[in-house]
């Protein structure tokens, strides 16, 4: 009878471990048709254009990565999107054309996209050649500065296979300047439909010099009725080349572009892309719902605290700033403590049409592209009796300020358009929640809807990080003609989503420690006799981790980082017992709701 129940007990078991790998990805796609290109890595979870960010996104069988490439003063290719300045991905607010590789050495990289990421390093183009190497994977550059001679030289200087390299070329001149000093490497073609897409010379003379790829916006392979775009694509495969598109995050958009018969798609979701599409699984793909940037003033500056780029100033090519906002504290500035602490606060001056400041949403584009409709700013205000009754422009969505702001604190409450809700009392603290959605403005007073204002069209929406440059947020307290007062501000937080009424109600009244962020992500695993680095799947939650057979599981060391003020109740460095296979690791956000289960499991090899 026990042998009967021990046959039993092993065939569960053995059913149990078949059916947990069965749902454990590959991330093998080589047999897959299609490809989707990592757009500056696996930026949606990581900082762009960083080594993390690629090799997360190589780990996971992505195949391609598209990054930035720009050249510092001493002529190194380091990898880096923005123009012309570094204030929204570094700690940094100068040049990298105008900065020495060491230059840039001594700033933060990573901090931006979370406090877990503090003390990323900028990348080398070598660098990032060896980490392709090692994956047997190649590089997509965007180059906001072309110098092939560069490239051959990082090319030379690494030592890896030439094919990892693959330049965007724009025309056929400097194609040819490409092959003279990259022989070997491969390139895309980035400029454009021909003007005569029949021409098959066109083609022929750029694949003779090794394009491989002819890369268009994606919208001409969703366009039924784009000739041009279907006799380009019948063109390229013709001649035995390849179509990608940039840029996409929607699964029904990329599954569309797919059945069209484009060969890739580049996206900041490209590892849940890949998933979805080569293994037909049924995933719904997204960017991921964060608190991306949180600003308290603790440090007398425009640096963010846990999570987000600095504020910057909207003239920030100034070497001085018009109307600088003032730091200090509540009594410093003789106004009411919040709940009888001395919060550190800014004042905001009545902003001039030419000043304000400028808020880096840091959001992955959706649907949309370029423009975000859905997202929440909070901030903690106060109103001093000179401004009362006076208007107050809280965002303003044109990053160059040429209408009329978004939303108003006014004589009647905070609206526009003669649509206002809850008049705010001078000389007390006020934690305001704004919504936004496709059709309506959400507004919230110390947790308690208060009114909304509805909207349509594409002004309210605001540039995520599909843009270029500094445009890629918005302005606070701006407006285009003078419609805006003197006021205190000590905390001011940005999400990616429409949060509920039920999270705004949460977060309540205005604090002096600031607003709670709701991260609970984890980062930088590692367990103790761990075969090859563990692969975190955001899409399921999980956790995978590879130990040799015979390895002892029930007492495994581990380390890991999780987002700013975020909490565990197993701390890093402590121990996990694997001996059943699994483990879960729960994450509670600083909020104190907003929480992830992570599963943990142990695979023999």
């Amino acid at each position: 009878m026990r042998k009967k129940h021990l046959q039993f007990f092993i065939f569960l078991f053995v059913v149990f471990q078949c059916f947990s790998q069965q749902n454990i990805p590959t991330y093998n796609y080589s047999d897959c048709d299609f490809n989707a290109i990592g757009y500056r890595g696996y930026s949606d979870i990581y900082p762009e254009n960083t080594l993390l960010s690629i090799e997360e996104a190589f780990k996971r069988g992505t195949k391609y990565c598209e990054i930035d490439i720009n050249i510092t003063s001493d002529d190194v290719y380091v990898l880096y999107h923005d123009q012309p300045t570094m204030y929204r991905a570094s700690s940094g607010n100068g040049y990298v054309v105008s900065s020495t590789y060491e230059e840039l050495l001594e700033l933060d990289f990573g901090s931006w996209k979370g406090s877990q990421f503090k003390g990323t390093k900028i990348a080398t183009l070598e660098e990032a050649l060896l980490l392709a190497e090692k994956y047997d994977a190649h590089l997509y550059l965007d180059t906001k500065k072309f110098n092939a001679e560069l490239m051959g030289k990082a090319l030379k200087k690494a030592k890896v296979n030439p094919n990892r390299l693959l330049s965007a070329i724009v025309d056929l001149e400097e194609a040819k300047e490409y092959k003279k000093y990259c022989p070997d490497s491969p390139f895309v073609y980035f400029g454009g439909l021909p003007e005569d897409p029949s021409d098959d010379n066109f083609y022929k003379e750029l694949i003779d010099l090794g394009c491989l790829f002819f890369e268009t916006y994606y919208t001409y392979a969703l366009d039924d009725s784009n000739e041009d775009f279907k006799i380009f694509l019948k063109k390229v495969h013709e001649h035995n080349a390849e179509v990608w598109v940039f840029t996409s995050n929607d699964l029904v958009e990329i599954d569309e572009i797919k059945s069209r018969g484009v060969d890739g798609v580049e996206s900041d979701v490209a590892t849940s892309a890949m998933k979805a599409l080569c293994n037909n699984e049924a995933l719904e793909i997204s960017p991921i719902n964060f608190t991306t940037g949180n600003w308290t003033f603790d440090n007398g500056d425009l640096t963010s605290l846990g999570v987000g780029s600095q504020l910057r100033p909207f003239n920030y090519n100034k070497e001085e700033v018009d109307q600088p906002v003032q730091f200090g504290t509540a009594s410093s500035f003789g106004i009411n403590k919040i709940n009888g602490v001395d919060a550190n606060i800014i004042q905001v001056p009545a902003f001039d049409p030419q000043n304000g400041l400028f808020i880096f949403t840091n959001f992955t584009s959706g649907v949309h592209e370029e423009l975000h409709y859905n997202f929440s700013l909070l901030m903690d205000v106060y109103i001093p009796k000179k401004s009362e009754n006076k208007w107050i422009s809280i965002y303003q969505s044109n990053s160059d300020n040429d209408n009329d702001a978004e939303l108003f604190i006014g004589a009647k409450g905070i609206g526009i358009s003669n649509v206002y809700h809850k008049k705010l009392i001078p000389e007390t603290w006020y934690r305001l929640g704004i919504v936004v959605t496709e059709t309506a403005i959400k507004k919230y007073v110390n947790g308690v809807f208060v009114g909304e204002n509805k909207i349509e069209g594409g002004r309210w929406s605001v540039y995520n990080v599909f843009a270029g440059g500094q445009d890629q947020g918005f302005l606070l307290f701006s407006d285009d003609n003078n419609e805006t007062a003197e006021f205190f501000v000590s905390a001011v937080q940005l999400r990616n989503y429409s949060m509920s009424p039920e999270e705004i109600k949460r977060l309540d009244k205005p604090d002096a420690k600031g607003i709670a962020i709701s991260n609970s992500g984890i980062y930088d695993l590692r367990f103790e006799g761990e075969l090859k680095q563990n692969i975190v799947n955001w899409d399921n939650e999980e956790i995978y981790v590879r130990f040799p057979k015979g390895k002892d599981l029930s007492s495994i060391k581990t380390s890991f980082k999780i987002p700013y003020a975020a909490k565990t109740l197993k701390a890093s460095g402590g121990e996990i017992d694997l001996s059943s296979g699994t483990s879960m690791l729960s994450i509670t956000a600083q909020d104190g709701f907003s929480k992830t289960d992570w599963n943990i499991i142990a695979i023999r090899e």
